[in-house]
């Protein structure tokens, strides 16, 4: 998913940037999110020039070319850019992990130069489709990098939708399965990949793998971006997130084994919206009315943007943003940080901020109310 880094600016005031992939046009951007809110906030612009002159103070391409997609490539891949993003430190940022549709691998950004490098690009001796989202962990010490790799690196300019092309070519020219992996990164020097560490798979069950995080030290969640009609158990208005334990988490052995324990499923008939799927999320824990900890995930989903409770495994409440005369905005990732949640989707970067103290009167279906479209 994008990146939100805060740090310091050294008297006491902290600076709050998000970095994101705009896959389509192949650019990896960074966008001084706090800032951009205050003059949003303040001076109410309204208009297109007003609004461009305020991202030409506060957004920035960090890289062209994001998915260093072959040249040959150009006339047909509809999504060659850099996706899922993490970063490898916060003080200073000096690199990220980024996923690419491509060159179809997880690789290292290195800020400082611009370049890439290969962190994954195969299982097992047949090249990875594209690497989608990315999360990084730490396991007994150990550093590990968690991805998803579904088809979307193979969607054609001319047929941009998710058809049984898609799957004809996981089974030619990609792993013959869509996955989600892990690879052990490097702790003495993570500016570049530890070629004896090998791919491991987590599950190749999962039709669309999507986002990708960690609700806790030993639980995976997984989303799965249903869009299409051809796939028994993945038809668009279908959201689900799928929750994988680790086993061996007591004794903290190197392996990896992992069991899917919980899914959390909701379906709307497709009708009701323009789109959209269950793509990113952000993990967000609060203190309700009640003084009861919970823990949610404001996530992209079929229609919108869904509340998902992971304690009781459904979607307590849904915004709808993807419908209207101009097909409205399908969200597709989410990252949080100070009191706000941002939003990426097709019709840009979005805010919303954060309430606390949970709510009584919320209903199920809310009507999309954003603070700020940047």
């Amino acid at each position: 998913g994008p990146v939100l880094i805060t740090n310091s600016d050294g008297g006491g005031d902290y600076e709050t940037t998000l970095l994101f992939s705009d896959v389509i046009a192949a650019k990896t951007y960074s966008l001084h999110a706090d800032r951009a809110i205050q003059d949003r906030t303040k001076e109410k612009f309204n208009d297109d020039e007003a609004t461009k002159h305020m991202l030409d103070k506060y957004l920035h391409i960090v890289k062209e070319r994001s998915g260093d997609s072959p040249p040959e490539d150009d006339n047909w891949r509809a999504e060659p850019g850099g996706n899922g993003l993490a970063a490898l430190s916060q003080t200073p940022l000096r690199a990220l992990v980024m996923c690419q549709h491509g060159a179809r691998r997880l690789a290292i950004l290195n800020l400082d130069t611009g370049t890439t490098h290969s962190l994954a690009s195969e299982y097992e001796g047949r090249r990875l489709n594209g690497p989608n989202d990315v999360v990084l962990h730490s396991e007994n010490g150990e550093l590990f990098a968690y991805f998803t790799d579904p088809v979307y690196a193979w969607l054609e300019k001319d047929r941009f939708e998710d058809l049984p092309y898609l799957d004809e070519q996981v089974k030619s020219q990609g792993p013959g399965h869509c996955g989600v992996y892990r690879i052990k990164l490097d702790e003495d020097d993570k500016s570049h990949a530890n070629a004896k560490n090998e791919v491991e798979l987590i599950t190749s069950d999962m039709m669309r793998p999507n986002g990708i995080d960690f609700i806790d030290e030993n639980h995976l969640i997984v989303s799965e971006c249903c869009q299409g009609s051809h796939l028994d158990g993945c038809k668009s208005g279908t959201s689900r997130w799928s929750i994988f334990e680790q086993q061996d988490y007591q004794e903290r052995t190197p392996s990896s084994s992992w069991a899917h324990t919980k899914t959390i499923e909701d379906t709307v008939p497709i009708e009701t919206a323009e789109g959209g799927c269950a793509d990113g999320f952000a993990v967000y824990e609060y203190v309700n009315g009640e003084k009861v900890r919970k823990q949610v995930l404001p996530a992209s989903c079929f229609g919108g943007l869904c509340i998902v409770d992971t304690e009781t495994g459904a979607v307590v409440s849904r915004m709808w943003t993807a419908r209207g005369e101009r097909r409205g905005c399908r969200i597709s990732n989410v990252a949080i940080g100070q009191e706000y949640a941002f939003l990426t989707g097709s019709c840009g970067i979005l805010t919303l901020p954060l309430t606390r103290g949970g709510s009584t009167s919320q209903s199920k279906d809310t009507e999309a109310s954003l603070h700020a479209e940047l």
